[in-house]
């Protein structure tokens, strides 16, 4: 099968104690649907990603290096490197991150994206990114100024509304939100999963990984936990 989708927004094991599958699983279970690219976007940190163009290039998948970002508020954006000096500014974005924070809590302060966005390509994240979390919130208008923000940054080139349907409730009403503010600012949208594992099968160890985490059954978890089966690569 040939698609010209890539993955954008990916998860490995190097999302510790998140990500259900290996390097290797995600890789080969992209070239089985005919993936040209994949990006590998693990929770704040770059710590697969030697590992991911390695194997990437063995078995003829372009590797995207990209990461997402905890903001000091808790909210995520998606971030690749497009340039030699957006990794750059990547690495020295996830060391900020981890010293504002700490190593199980990170939290990038956005005062530092402005300087440091040069040769990255912003994706305004999950359910959790700051534009989807306002427009949430009924926040319309900070939600407009918020993205105008990240144009004025990056550039408009390197902006791009990310839209995700996982069938749960609420993705559809979130989608038409953020399209109705892309197309009002003129900004492009990408599709991504959020993906967090290479088959659905895998969604039962990705639930026990987050109860891990938490030191807590499976039981006490559901609220932390996906919401459903579908965060795999389709």
């Amino acid at each position: 099968m040939n698609t010209t989708y890539a993955e954008l927004h990916c998860h490995s094991n190097y999302s510790f104690q998140e990500g259900a599958s290996s390097v290797e699983e995600l890789l080969v279970r992209a070239g089985e649907l005919g993936y040209r690219a994949l990006a590998l976007t693990d929770h704040d940190n770059l710590c697969g990603a030697m590992h991911f163009a390695q194997v990437a290039r063995s078995l003829d998948v372009r590797a995207i290096t990209g990461a997402e970002v905890t903001l000091k508020d808790g909210s995520h954006l998606t971030l690749l490197a497009e340039t030699w000096r957006g990794y750059r500014n990547l690495c020295n974005i996830l060391s900020y991150s981890h010293i504002a924070g700490d190593r199980r809590n990170p939290g990038l302060d956005p005062r530092y994206l402005p300087e440091l966005a040069e040769g990255l390509i912003l994706l305004t994240g999950c359910r959790k990114g700051p534009v989807s979390s306002l427009l949430a919130e009924g926040q319309r208008q900070k939600a407009e100024e918020t993205l105008a923000q990240y144009l004025e940054w990056f550039g408009r080139a390197n902006v791009f509304v990310e839209l995700q349907q996982n069938l749960v409730q609420g993705d559809t009403q979130r989608n038409r939100r953020l399209i109705e503010l892309a197309r009002k600012l003129g900004v492009a949208v990408v599709a991504t999963n959020n993906v967090h594992y290479h088959v659905p099968e895998r969604h039962r160890l990705q639930d026990a990984l987050v109860a891990i985490r938490h030191n807590q059954s499976l039981e006490e978890t559901h609220p932390e936990r996906r919401p459903s089966g579908q965060f795999y690569l389709k």
